[in-house]
């Protein structure tokens, strides 16, 4: 799975509103490299991980996995939404180009788009790790 620097970008910002990376095997992870982009991987038994990019396998670093962050599925990202409460309602497609994903939080309704499914998902699980991030700081 290649994902596109939009979702990459998104699992990072996860990560900084506060959603740790997995390493169970099957999960997807990524990490950035200053100006050369990012490097995904999926994580194998063991644990290792497999580069997407080279085919290499290589051991879980010792003291490194904060350098990760986790790309979960749209699967994932519909389950997480559910632990923090938040219903999605409809996920269209918009004159042939983009994603709608509704949400429902609190009683409010929230629309988010994207150039795919999996990145307006992902927009929509950004948008509850802000909105419980802030709650827990206030």
């Amino acid at each position: 799975m290649w994902f596109t620097r939009e979702q990459f970008k998104l699992g990072s910002e996860l990560r900084t509103w506060g959603l740790e990376p997995r390493f169970e095997p099957g999960d997807i992870v990524a990490r950035g490299f200053a100006d050369l982009g990012h490097e995904e991987f999926q994580v194998l038994p063991g644990p290792k991980l497999l580069s997407l990019t080279a085919g290499t396998t290589t051991p879980v670093p010792d003291g490194h996995t904060q350098h990760f962050f986790w790309i979960p599925s749209a699967d994932e990202c519909v389950s997480l939404l559910e632990k923090r409460g938040v219903a999605c309602l409809k996920c269209e497609r918009v004159d042939g180009r983009e994603w709608l994903v509704q949400a429902q939080c609190c009683g409010e309704i929230e629309a988010h788009r994207a150039a795919s499914l999996h990145a307006a998902l992902l927009t929509t699980l950004l948008a509850a790790c802000k909105r419980a991030f802030k709650e827990k700081t206030s």
